[in-house]
């Protein structure tokens, strides 16, 4: 008895073995991403005049919140950098921390640090905007 359940548990491992094939993956493989194109930069649209009129709608606020995150993660990197850096090294770095800034902004859909400032300025003190910027996940205290 035992001798045939050995023989069917062994047909049946090397079923299975056949079945499966190294060729049919269930998982896809996951696309390589290009550093290239990952850091291309992002053109920044020019944001001159401003706008007269300061209601926003909520997709700006949106990218408002979004680029309020992206520019604290970027300022916690970027301190962490001028730290490591010499005197003569501060500089560079902190002219590339605005161009980074600029692109954190353009990257979210906004016209880079003006919009995002002008948002911060303007648009937040606007009690029409509330209700745009709670929608948005941002609360104007």
């Amino acid at each position: 008895m035992t001798k045939r359940i050995i023989i069917t548990a062994a047909l049946l491992a090397s079923f299975i073995l056949v079945a499966c094939d190294k060729d049919d993956e269930l998982t896809p493989g996951i696309p390589e991403l290009s550093l290239e194109k990952a850091n291309a930069p992002v053109p920044v649209a020019s944001f001159t005049p401003p706008p007269p009129q300061t209601v926003i709608t909520v997709e700006k606020a949106k990218q408002y919140v979004d680029a309020s995150a992206g520019l604290v993660l970027l300022g916690a990197k970027w301190s962490e950098e001028i730290d490591k850096a010499t005197d003569q090294e501060k500089v560079q770095v902190l002219k590339t921390y605005n161009t980074a800034r600029e692109q954190v902004c353009a990257k979210v859909g906004l016209a880079g640090l003006a919009e995002y400032d002008w948002i911060t300025k303007v648009a937040t003190k606007n009690t029409a905007n509330e209700a745009v910027f709670k929608e948005a996940g941002f609360r104007i205290k």
